[in-house]
């Protein structure tokens, strides 16, 4: 059977955060406001993961105010809902993203 799932997020660009997209660090003197590294690639993904294994949203999940999340690695979440969906008897075909942003450039990260 074929589950496809939906994945969204955004984040206000800010001074003295670091801009993280899918667990690397962008150099920019803006980064993404939030609780966790807020890799909204990486978030969106995983929302994505989640809807189409009929598991919820990441918020749900990983709570904005949750203490322990504060802070933490994209990544490290990305590795949880892994093995959320693994649990769940599901197994990953394909998964596309993209990043819409007027800058900084991309391309030499991708």
């Amino acid at each position: 059977m074929v589950r496809v799932g939906f994945g969204y997020d955004a984040h206000r660009l800010v001074v003295g955060r670091a801009l993280i997209l899918g667990g690397v660090h962008i150099p920019y003197d803006l980064g993404l406001q939030g609780h966790s590294d807020a890799d909204v690639l990486i978030h969106a993904a995983c929302d994505a993961l989640l809807g189409a294994a009929g598991l919820g949203d990441l918020g749900r999940h990983f709570p904005d105010t949750d203490p322990q999340l504060e802070g933490v690695s994209s990544v490290a979440i990305m590795k949880r809902v892994a093995e959320m969906i693994r649990n769940g008897g599901f197994e990953l075909q394909n998964l596309d993203t993209t990043v819409v942003a007027e800058a900084p450039k991309l391309a030499p990260y991708i």
